[in-house]
């Protein structure tokens, strides 16, 4: 008995791995250099992931020109080939080369990472800032990770509801699905934040198990929520941190003209994501509006304090686990 479970966990270990790998007998055929790429969303559900594969295949294009045979970006999936929650990890040791993933996904070991959030800048500006700088040290230190790109920008979390509130005293009771960076803002607004996968928002919704959602508004219809969707809350808070990060072993192997080229592929994907995102947001906004979706915009003092409470939450629980780290990322985000 023993045997035949050891033999059966065997097997299931080397399918994963196969998976993983593509030790298929082509992946590695292709090209010299394969990077092995899984994204925290699936390409079919969430505007971030296609903007990202938008990117890198563009980058494989003119990879083909200039370095024929050289590196292949080859995108296995999401949360299908390793958990969302599991993958940096994975990137950590090496299972695999690049992910998309959001910071709110790896606070546990950089929690500083979520205020990156409160940046009023884009990510170009990042760069010329230092900020992109900094994010590598800590990358480097704490998850073994190059810090590649933060890809998107241009759209913001909303709160989403099944019934309508004129006030923030109103959200006082409510059952709110969030993701964790949203957990000390949706408190300090009375409601009760409930953690649940982003595909399971719709059951959650549609059984009355929670009132509302927290998204971004680009995922909104990708994800099917229109139908449970009533009423969006403005002002946003929070811009969805996206980034792509690189197992730093496998960056560091990389020969430099290569490295030169995937930071300036993504350069280039900076900016393309950013024009993307903003004529998805007048497309989208204007798609809630004929499903019915009523816009609900807090009055001018209702607005300045809602947008307070929620910078107050980010900054209280980040300052708690990293007060040197936090405060300096703060200071670099938020000033232009």
């Amino acid at each position: 008995m023993e045997k035949k479970c050891f033999v059966r966990v065997t097997f299931c270990l080397i399918m994963a791995m196969m998976l993983v790998t593509g030790l298929n007998g082509t992946s590695y055929a292709a090209a010299k250099i394969t990077v092995r790429i899984v994204a925290a969303w699936p390409k079919a559900a969430q505007f971030e992931t296609q903007q990202f594969v938008s990117v890198i295949e563009s980058m494989q294009k003119e990879a083909d020109q200039k370095y024929p045979g050289q590196i292949y970006f080859d995108f296995k999936g999401a949360g299908e080939v390793i958990p969302t929650q599991q993958q940096v990890e994975a990137l950590r040791s090496g299972m695999v080369d690049m992910i998309l993933t959001a910071a709110s996904y790896y606070t546990s070991i950089m929690p500083e990472v979520d205020v990156m959030s409160l940046s009023v800048m884009k990510p170009w500006e990042e760069r010329q800032a230092g900020v992109y700088d900094y994010l590598e040290k800590l990358h480097n230190a704490k998850a073994n990770a190059h810090f590649m790109s933060r890809l998107g920008s241009g759209d913001l979390f909303h709160i989403f509801l099944a019934k309508q509130i004129q006030k923030i005293d109103d959200f006082k009771g409510m059952k709110i699905r969030v993701s964790p960076t949203h957990i000390p803002f949706i408190r300090s607004l009375g409601a009760e934040p409930v953690v649940t996968p982003p595909a399971e928002i719709y059951t959650a919704m549609e059984r009355s198990v929670v009132s509302g959602y927290v998204q971004p508004v680009a995922s909104i219809r990708t994800m099917g929520l229109l139908p449970v969707t009533k009423y969006m809350v403005r002002p946003g808070f929070y811009i969805p941190t996206i980034m792509v990060l690189v197992n730093l072993d496998f960056w560091k192997k990389l020969p430099d003209p290569l490295k030169d080229f995937m930071n300036e592929g993504f350069k280039k994907g900076e900016r393309t994501v950013m024009a993307a995102y903003e004529k998805k947001m007048q497309t989208e906004l204007e798609a809630f509006k004929k499903a019915g979706v009523t816009i609900i915009q807090l009055s001018p003092a209702e607005a300045k304090k809602f947008s307070k409470m929620a910078e107050d939450g980010m900054m209280e629980t980040v300052l708690k686990k990293a007060p040197e780290e936090g405060k300096r990322l703060y200071e670099m985000v938020t000033k232009k």
